[in-house]
């Protein structure tokens, strides 16, 4: 695979997984009680530590700031599913890459980087809330990449 086609393929996959992923995210840190931009308030916490765990309120700051963070590191993700998924991946191929994009991203989130650079979500959810954040940020690689998959049909 070129290396534009790919970095294309990961930009539109990883955009996908951070929606879904964020989106989830929110959910979760709603059900446990916090704002539902207190994650992503909480991923910019590599730049402001000071701040980031404890403003839930919107902000161009924090909440941009780890949106764009976010983004970008649901990018880099998605270029390891691109590699993963190859050109022409089934359906049941296109899932498995996207389980173990996922599986891969959260073992390293949580137990391989520092603290510092860990997503921050752990602030505001539970530990629990780990397992439908990551099938959310697998659940967005699997259905862009679906959606790229399917034939398209003549217009009538």
């Amino acid at each position: 695979m070129k290396i534009a086609s790919l970095l294309a393929r990961a930009f539109a996959s990883g955009a996908g997984a951070a929606i879904t992923s964020a989106a989830v995210a929110s959910r979760e840190a709603v059900n446990n009680g916090a704002s539902a931009v207190a994650p992503m308030n909480a991923v910019s916490h590599c730049i402001w530590p000071a701040e980031a765990f404890l403003d839930e309120r919107a902000s161009m700051r924090l909440t941009g700031t780890g949106a764009l963070i976010h983004l970008g590191a649901s990018m880099f993700w998605g270029a390891l599913f691109e590699t993963l998924l190859g050109r022409r991946a089934s359906p049941a191929g296109i899932v498995g890459a996207a389980a173990v994009t996922a599986a891969t991203a959260y073992v390293v989130d949580y137990h391989v980087v520092p603290e510092r650079v860990t997503p921050g979500f752990e602030a505001h959810v539970s530990s629990r809330s780990f397992l439908p954040i990551y099938a959310a940020l697998g659940a967005g690689f699997a259905l862009v990449a679906l959606s790229r998959s399917r034939p398209q049909q003549p217009a009538r």
